[in-house]
């Protein structure tokens, strides 16, 4: 594969486009439209909330399950997708990715059951995202190192541009042309979007005799391995098990915002419209706290701007449990949650490269993410089951603001790295 006579004319390409321009910012921009329109498709599954449980009969804990099911399978792919990116490159995976996410929502367009949203969110959406996300995500790390956390924000700024764009698209399409449509339309979407800008992918700065950040490089650098450590030396380390525990209880208080806030808003008395405003008020805070948090933590440190952006979203969810549930409210809260959840996802896996460096940065960063696996299959239907057993969301927002408190403490108790990459 690494001699192809394609894959060493792109090289060559690259090399000279980054003569007037680094590559690494060709890779920023195609992660950012792979990040928008992958996580923009999942994340608009609010504005299918209320046809799901109409067509199929369903209550909230089996409509959220969908969602679970295929945030739990994103996620767990991610592992996988992390190995085979660090073996075959990022290219073919993500390309694939964009087929089996494709096909997905190509199934759920023509379910006539709720079990088989099941199957065609989780086998398809779910592994496709996952063969997408993280070795789009990880591909960045190795192309900056001064520049990480901007480089990082930029590209996972695509996560909020599609969380704001995308539910209002789906919004719109269903109301004129139905929920199934709107799924054959974003499943074109995702082969033509996703699959060219997969194409763009190169793993290392090496590949074409630069350093990080653009920095020159001798040809034999292409041949010399990134440093860092081994998944097996990354899983030894207290760092590692402590953002695995930060990862996996705020993931769980991640999804139930995602999924919940606008079935909460509903029983409120406000509108499905302003309802999916608050999703993409978490989309446009979100957008804006991966670009200005990112390049803050690059200043002021990474450990302890993570910290206190667990801290924040703390806060944000107490004022979500005791505040009234006017739009108001909710607006404030949407703006301050995902203000400082884009800031979380934009730090996390540039201070993973930071403790455990380039070397298997994929497979650690997709093992990191197996604990979003298991808090996207925990949060949202205990919601939902909290919902249903008490007829209230008090004691699932509550349970989340727990959940999140103890995602900041873990995080205060990482120490500083000896030797940062």
């Amino acid at each position: 594969m690494e001699g192809t006579p394609g894959l060493n004319g792109q090289r060559r390409n690259a090399a000279l486009l980054s003569g007037r321009l680094f590559y690494g910012w060709i890779i920023v921009a195609a992660v950012f439209f792979t990040t928008a329109t992958a996580a923009g498709t999942i994340y608009a599954f609010p504005a299918f909330f209320d046809s799901f449980s109409r067509d199929f009969a369903a209550d909230r804990f089996e409509i959220s399950l969908v969602f679970a099911i295929c945030e739990c399978i994103w996620f767990s792919t991610g592992f996988v997708a992390g190995f085979l990116a660090d073996r075959f490159g990022p290219r073919p995976v993500v390309v694939i990715g964009s087929a089996f996410m494709t096909g997905g929502l190509v199934l759920a367009a023509s379910a006539t059951s709720i079990d088989m949203l099941y199957v065609a969110y989780g086998a398809g959406v779910g592994i496709g995202g996952g063969m997408m996300y993280v070795p789009s995500v990880s591909v960045v790390q190795r192309w900056f190192n001064r520049h990480r956390g901007l480089a990082s924000g930029l590209a996972i700024c695509g996560t909020g541009v599609g969380t704001l764009v995308v539910p209002f698209l789906a919004t719109l399409m269903i109301d004129n042309a139905g929920w199934r449509t709107t799924h054959h339309f974003f499943a074109f979407g995702v082969l033509a979007i996703c699959g060219m800008a997969g194409m763009l992918l190169i793993a290392s700065p090496r590949e074409i005799c630069l350093a990080p950040d653009g920095d020159p490089h001798g040809p034999e650098a292409a041949s010399q391995p990134p440093s860092g450590l081994a998944l097996g030396q990354a899983l030894s380390t207290r760092a590692f098990w402590l953002l695995y525990v930060a990862s996996l209880v705020s993931s769980a208080s991640v999804f139930i915002t995602y999924v919940h806030l606008v079935p909460y808003a509903l029983d409120g008395g406000i509108s499905a419209q302003n309802g999916i405003t608050l999703v993409g008020a978490l989309g446009i805070a979100g957008t804006v706290g991966r670009f200005l948090l990112g390049g803050m933590a690059d200043r002021l440190g990474r450990r302890h701007a993570l910290a206190l952006m667990f801290a924040s979203l703390t806060a944000a969810m107490i004022w979500w449990l005791l505040a009234p549930p006017t739009f108001v409210s909710l607006m404030i809260y949407a703006v301050a949650f995902g203000a400082f959840y884009g800031g979380y996802i934009t730090v996390l896996p540039v201070l993973t490269m930071d403790f455990f460096g380039g070397r298997r940065i994929s497979s650690i960063i997709g093992f990191l993410y197996t604990s979003w696996a298991v808090g996207a299959l925990g949060g949202p239907p205990l919601a939902g089951f909290l919902y249903e057993a008490t007829g209230s969301y008090f004691y699932a927002i509550l349970t989340g603001s727990l959940f999140m408190g103890m995602a900041a403490a873990a995080c205060f108790a990482i120490r500083e790295p000896q030797h940062k990459y």
